[in-house]
Parts: C-alpha cells; structure tokens; sequence
C-alpha cells in the first residue's frame, strides 16, 4: 500500500485541499499470497472518508491514477506521465480561477527537490505532506491486517476506540529513545 498509495494519496490530499490533515474513517480489504517470496497485499480494495464528506475509494484493479469527480464530470489524472482525461471533455479546457487549488506540476522528484533547494522554496511535497501521506498508507495497512474499519482523529492522530489499532501506530521506542 505504501508505494502505490505514496504516489496518489498524496496527489488526492492536494485536491482535497487536506494536506494537513488526513481520513476520519478508513476501511481497507484484501489478500495477500500465502506462500512465495512476498507476503505483500497484492488485491486490495479501500475507502476514506473525510470530514468534508469527501471519499477517497481505490484499489489494485484500478488504473493507475486518480480520478476527481464533482458536479459537472470528472477529471483523470494518469500517474505515469501526467496524461489528462475528462467527460466531459471541456473540463480540460477550463480556466483556473486564482482563489481556487492550482495542484501544479512537478518537473520530477529530483529537479523539484533541487529547486527547492536553490529557491528555499518548498518542495511540492514538504515533510508534513509526506508525512500524512505514509500515516494514510499506513492506516491502510492496519485496515487490511486487523480487516476492520478504523476511526481515526487526524488532528492528534490516534485511532478512536480501538486500542489494539492505535497501538499499531507507532512501536514502543527501546530506552533511553522517546518523544
């Protein structure tokens, strides 16, 4: 889930203009192979949903992207390239306005992080975006190992009303480590 979801999640919280704050409720189900050299959940099927009402739904059988439905159509973006499609079509061809999410886009990893370096700018994705971005992964994760649904407050980041899964947040650190 960590890779794949690194990839999209991130893009989604963009849109979602949640970057600072993630999921109230994540369900996650699937299958990992038994025997081999992996034990990687590779079907899986999940859903998130967020205070605003916004659901964040994927999973392994679908195209590798994101696709921002709304009122008037919807918009895919394919990961691999940054290719665009819409229905309807003319979605493409609106203009921005200033107040509204301009998502960007990147010129690549490396070359946004060494422009943020020379600019002291921020990178498209700051440390606190890639931060709740891995937490929405790995919340996932905790989803498919326990199958349950989890509630989770992204404000103190901890799982509401399940020990067992708030305890998979986070390891107990060894001494003299803590925070």
């Amino acid at each position: 889930m960590t890779d794949r979801g690194a990839h999209i999640i991130d893009i989604a919280q963009l849109g979602n203009d949640t970057d600072d704050s993630g999921p109230v409720k994540i369900s996650a189900r699937g299958s990992a192979p038994r025997n081999g050299l992996f034990d990687t959940y590779d079907k899986y099927t999940f859903e998130c949903e967020y205070a605003n009402g916004v659901r964040m739904l994927g999973g392994i059988d679908q195209p590798r992207g994101l696709k921002f439905e709304g009122t008037d159509g919807w918009i895919f973006i394919h990961i691999h390239g940054g290719r665009l499609e819409a229905e309807p079509a003319s979605l493409l061809q609106e203009i921005i306005r200033p107040e509204e999410i301009h998502l960007g886009r990147s010129p690549g990893h490396h070359r946004n992080f060494l422009e943020a370096i020379k600019t002291r700018n921020l990178p498209m994705a700051p440390a606190e975006v890639g931060h709740r971005t891995a937490t929405i992964c790995h919340l996932l994760n905790i989803a498919l190992q326990t199958e349950r649904t989890l509630q989770w407050d992204p404000v103190t980041e901890h799982v509401i009303n399940d020990e067992e899964m708030d305890r998979m947040v986070a390891r107990p650190m060894r001494s003299p480590w803590r925070i």
